[in-house]
């Protein structure tokens, strides 16, 4: 067995591994939405209001600390993306000493198993939002499950619900576990997640009005359905994530009343994802804490009760260990020369924005590059209109040819791609053919063509 020193020790030694693989994507921009809540920040640290000034798809908590970051340290991608990341440690942390509850081999194994899929990796040098609730979730259920602190399990929900409506599915079940095992607990439980969750959308929606509403909560029911591309996304994460999944299915062989909670939680959440209309990879984030406890646990369970010679045991363990340290390298190796790229052409892109540019010139244009350029260059998105992904002019959020409207007369390098993103609508390409001149093109071996267009 284990000893605490032993776990610690290991837990140290994880870390390290776990920093050294993700470190390239830490110091590494890119394209992508993260890149839009880094621009939100910046606005909110210079006075701007979600919602009212700005549309913004989510409850406040995560542009407002973006916003602090910027203000402490203005855009610095590693200081902007150390919040993912140190969310992420934080988030496997809590993973381990909710399962040290039941031992420490159980413990280190739900810690590697959360820490090393493949999706916690890659994501956690993201800044989606998403991280941080899960980080919030995973410390309210070890407040709940190991220290049965019911009011501030409740309290760390709420921070969880107020900063991704997504962590609303497992914090509802256990709400109602709760409420089957003690009515006296789930008013505590309950109450600790009402007071942080109702004020701070109460508090957004007195400074905002309907439009907090609007923006945080109508917008997803209003998408577009993905149909067959949100089984394939749901498909490819689990194959990219294939030891935590099957960590977690090997349950069925345990039965242990003291995992049902988190079984519940996490099969809850799953299910919910495929009726979403909308799927991302980084959406499964929420169930990976659970899904980890249960694994770990389920693994060293098993192997404790297979009655095998001990020769047997040992190289049933070792080849465990090879079959985990293979995919582990595997999955480093992929990051490394793919996941973590970069930006391909965006000192090239920032660059020529820098010399065609005066100082009253503002950028537009697609949500995945036009806000980073924007924060690399020094320059403002016109109308504080950033989040253009398409999704946000078909749901009805937004009116695609109000906001063209506004931004005709202003002088403007309008940035774009093939048909995808705001230029996948054609009231833009009208606009750009009408308004604007095609000024430059610069192509990414993995995104493709980048297009600027000036428009006055």
């Amino acid at each position: 067995m284990l000893k605490n020193r032993q776990s610690y020790a290991l837990l140290l030694i994880f870390a390290i591994v776990f920093v050294s693989i993700t470190f390239k994507g830490l110091k590494t921009e890119q394209p992508g939405d993260e890149n839009v809540y880094y621009y939100m920040g910046k606005l909110a640290s210079e006075g701007k209001v979600p919602y009212r000034d700005f549309f913004y798809a989510h409850p406040p908590l995560q542009i407002y600390l973006i916003a602090l970051i910027y203000k402490a340290f203005g855009f610095n991608i590693v200081a902007l993306k150390l919040a993912p990341l140190i969310s992420t440690m934080i988030t496997a942390f809590f993973v381990f000493k909710i399962a040290q509850k039941f031992g420490n081999a159980e413990a280190i194994a739900a810690f590697f198993i959360f820490l090393f899929s493949y999706s916690t990796m890659f994501n956690s040098v993201f800044s989606f939002g998403i991280e941080l609730a899960a980080m919030f979730l995973a410390i309210g259920a070890y407040f709940l499950f190991s220290k049965d602190s019911y009011w501030a399990a409740g309290l760390f929900f709420g921070l969880a619900g107020a900063t991704r409506l997504l962590s609303l599915i497992p914090i509802s079940v256990l709400l109602i576990y709760v409420l089957l095992l003690n009515r006296k607990n789930f008013f505590k439980l309950s109450s600790g997640f009402l007071a942080v969750f109702l004020a701070v959308n109460g508090i957004s929606f007195l400074i905002a009005g309907k439009a907090y509403l609007a923006d945080a909560y109508l917008y997803h029911l209003q998408k577009s359905s993905g149909g067959a591309e949100n089984l394939k996304e749901y498909s490819d994460i689990v194959k990219l994530n294939w030891i935590l999944f099957l960590s977690f299915f090997l349950f069925i062989f345990s039965r242990d009343r003291r995992m049902h909670p988190f079984a519940l939680a996490a099969a809850a959440y799953l299910a919910f994802l495929l009726m979403l209309k909308k799927l991302f990879g980084f959406y499964f984030i929420v169930a990976f804490p659970f899904l980890a406890v249960i694994g770990g646990f389920s693994i060293v369970s098993l192997a404790g009760k297979a009655e095998l010679p001990k020769k047997w045991k040992v190289a049933i363990f070792l080849t465990i260990c090879l079959v985990f340290g293979w995919n582990l390298f595997a999955d480093a190796s992929f990051l490394g020369k793919m996941g973590f790229t970069g930006f391909e052409r965006g000192r090239d892109m920032a660059d020529f924005i820098i010399s065609s540019a005066d100082n009253e010139t503002l950028l537009f244009g697609d949500d995945s590059i036009a806000p980073l350029l924007a924060l690399a260059t020094g320059k403002r998105i016109a109308l504080d209109f950033v989040d253009t992904n398409d999704q946000v002019f078909s749901s009805g959020a937004a009116d695609l040819g109000k906001v063209l409207g506004g931004l005709k007369g202003k002088n403007l390098l309008f940035i774009a791609r093939d048909r995808q993103g705001i230029s996948s609508f054609r009231e833009a390409r009208e606009f750009l053919n009408k308004n604007c001149n095609f000024l430059a093109n610069f192509h990414g071996k993995t995104e493709g063509n980048y297009l600027i267009y000036r428009c006055s």
